[in-house]
Order: structure tokens, then C-alpha cells, then sequence
């Protein structure tokens, strides 16, 4: 008596690790958003893409406002600091604000 074992082939597939599917936007509704209506964050263009010059101009005009607040205080104390703090102040007001500007411009 001999028995007959019958062995099958199965294919081992890999896991699918697709994301699943995404609702398709038509492409008339994607160009015809106004960056208004398009959902940007902060430090981000219009595109939606990070804007490192934006993090930057903020960074320094966080800078500027620091120096301010230093110069004030040193000045209320009587300490004189040559103007050095107004210089300070002043060019990272330049630095926050002219970047946007010239890139804008250009």
C-alpha cells in the first residue's frame, strides 16, 4: 500500500505595501485654485512646499526683536553701549525683511 501525496506549488507573493488609493482631484480643480483656497502652512509656499527663506526672515526678525528688547533694557540701566544695539536691531530688521523682498522682485 502505497499512498500518493500530492503536494501543491504555491507562489509566495510579496506583501502588498502600497498606500491605499487616494481620491483623484481632477486636473481643472487643481489649476484653478487660488493660493487662498489652497492649504499652506506657515513656513510654506504657495505650493505647499517648506520655504527655508521663510524660516530664515523669521529667525531674524526674531533676532532683531531680542537686540531691541537688549538695547532698551541696557539703555533704562544707564549703560551705554556705543549704539552698537541700534546697529544690531537695524540689520537684522534688514535681514528679516529685504530677502523676501529682493526674491520677490527677482
Amino acid at each position: 500500500m502505497y499512498a500518493v501525496i500530492s503536494q501543491k506549488k504555491t507562489i509566495m507573493e510579496a506583501p502588498d505595501n502600497r498606500p491605499p488609493p487616494q481620491e483623484q482631484i481632477p486636473v481643472e480643480t487643481q489649476i484653478s485654485a487660488s493660493p487662498s483656497e489652497r492649504s499652506a502652512g506657515f513656513f510654506q509656499d504657495d505650493e505647499g512646499a517648506a520655504s527655508s527663506l521663510r524660516m530664515m526672515c523669521m529667525v531674524s526678525l526674531m533676532g532683531a526683536i531680542m537686540f531691541g528688547v537688549l538695547t532698551l533694557s541696557l539703555s533704562l540701566k544707564g549703560i551705554n553701549d556705543g549704539g552698537n544695539g541700534i546697529y544690531f536691531t537695524l540689520l537684522s530688521l534688514v535681514g528679516a525683511f529685504a530677502p523676501k523682498a529682493i526674491f520677490k522682485a527677482a
